[in-house]
């Protein structure tokens, strides 16, 4: 019975002992698996995403920018040609109007019957001319027949250049009249804006008297101050690019550049450069401030890339490739860089890399990194 009851004990000491080791290995395989786990997440997460661009080869003009103001076009001041009486205001402050439009319309019946009154002396000066050739020309069948005398066709002769220099001389008379008539209604001279209408209605306007101030709106520009070493190369025709920002968005246009300014500005320092607006689509007001941008020189065989993507240490400035999955660091001189992007030689590039333009901050040469779209 004694053996019996220690042999049972016994096979429960060696059973818990082994449930016991099992739990234990079980524990230790677990173990095992979250470390791995965890190493592998650890590692991962020491691989920093990048996003790279290709080096492609181009050429790229190389531009400098300066500050800009647009200005209106030219003030026109509209003088009447002739006098009369205001009847009509065609247009008022700030209308835009096309060149031939009119814009005041003066009365003047004196000029009226005046011109009346030409006219039909000039049809009756006709109708005389017209008289004396007929007459003319019978007489002078009548010549030939020898029924009338040639001192009778000799004096219509001097009567037919008579009349014709009288016509001709109420020809013109009619024309200065009929230009005053006309000129009654003051028309534009330009395509142009209006800026003030002097005179109101019934107001009496003389001969020579302003009438009328308008801007052109054909010629608005952009006036900038230009370093001498800038001024030098720029030519007249030259094409600029014009740009400025209204709440976050981007306005940029084209400008063509009238001529550089003889003297420098003793202030400033600087040289007056003028660029006429070639489309003023986004109707630019005279007194904004726009960026113009300049080309200067012809850059080939580099490469583009953002401004972000150059970084500089301490006095140097170096950018990262992505070879083999790890980020290269390789120092760089850029020829060429603004605000968005700058341009590096070609040659500084190996052959087979990209250049890491995203995802760069805080790597270091030779980390893992893993391309991202």
């Amino acid at each position: 019975m004694i053996d019996l009851k220690k042999r049972k004990q016994w096979i429960w000491f060696f059973g818990l002992l082994t449930v016991f080791i099992v739990l234990l290995l079980g524990l230790y395989v677990r173990m095992i698996s979250v470390r791995s786990a965890a190493f592998e997440t650890v590692s991962e997460e020491r691989i920093s995403p990048v996003r790279v661009q290709e080096t492609l080869s181009t050429e790229v003009w190389r531009t400098t920018s300066f500050l800009a103001r647009v200005e209106g076009g030219q003030t026109i001041d509209i003088i009447a040609d002739v006098g009369g009486w205001v009847v009509e205001k065609k247009v008022v402050l700030g209308e835009e109007v096309k060149k031939g439009d009119a814009l005041i319309v003066l009365e003047d019946p004196r000029r009226v019957l005046k011109l009346k009154e030409s006219q039909a002396r000039l049809k009756s000066a006709n109708a005389n001319l017209s008289e004396l050739k007929r007459k003319y020309d019978q007489s002078l069948t009548l010549v030939e027949k020898g029924i009338v005398a040639r001192d009778t066709l000799d004096s219509l002769s001097n009567q037919v250049a008579s009349e014709s220099a009288n016509v001709d001389s109420l020809e013109a008379s009619f024309g200065l009249m009929k230009w005053d008539v006309d000129n009654l209604t003051v028309g534009s001279p330009i395509s142009g804006r209006i800026v003030e209408v002097l005179p109101d209605v019934g107001q009496e306007v003389t001969a020579g008297q302003l009438v009328v101030k308008m801007v052109s709106i054909e010629e608005k520009r952009v006036v900038a101050g230009v370093e001498p070493r800038w001024a030098r190369i720029i030519r007249p025709g030259m094409t600029v690019k014009l740009s400025t920002t209204l709440n976050g968005r981007l306005e940029e246009t084209e400008g063509s550049v009238i001529g550089v300014s003889p003297n420098i500005d003793s202030l400033s320092g600087t040289y007056r450069v003028e660029a006429q607006l070639i489309n003023n689509e986004y109707n630019w007001l005279p007194g904004e401030i726009v960026n113009m941008e300049i080309p200067v020189e012809l850059l080939t065989d580099v490469v583009i890339v953002p401004r972000t993507a150059v970084l500089s240490d301490s006095d140097n400035l170096f950018i990262f490739l992505y070879q083999g999955g790890k980020a290269i660091k390789i120092p760089v001189t850029v020829e060429w860089i603004n605000d968005r992007e700058g341009s590096i030689s070609a040659d500084l590039i190996p052959d087979g890399s990209s250049i890491i333009i995203e995802g760069h901050v805080g790597l270091a040469g030779g980390q893992l990194v893993r391309l991202t779209q």
